[in-house]
């Protein structure tokens, strides 16, 4: 079993891939498109990736994504609650 990453370094991730991804997880909240419970799962999500290294290194270098990468743990979660 995997050892998961620290949770700030995570959450912190996450937010760079939403906002990369043009995902606004604050008003994915506030619009009940995301719940509290599933926000936690992104993050727990994330702290279970192995491709940390390359995430961090393609956040970096391209501020803005037309798609999560294919190793995102939450590729398909950011997909869904990017705006039409």
């Amino acid at each position: 079993m995997q050892t998961l990453g620290d949770a700030r370094e995570h959450f912190w991730r996450v937010i760079k891939m939403a906002d990369a991804c043009e995902v606004d997880l604050s008003t994915a909240l506030d619009e009940n498109r995301l719940n509290i419970d599933e926000y936690a799962d992104i993050i727990t999500g994330c702290r279970g990736c192995t491709q940390v290294g390359k995430c961090d290194r393609l956040l970096a270098d391209a501020p803005k994504l037309a798609r999560a990468p294919e190793y995102c743990e939450n590729r398909d979660t950011f997909g869904a609650l990017r705006p039409d």
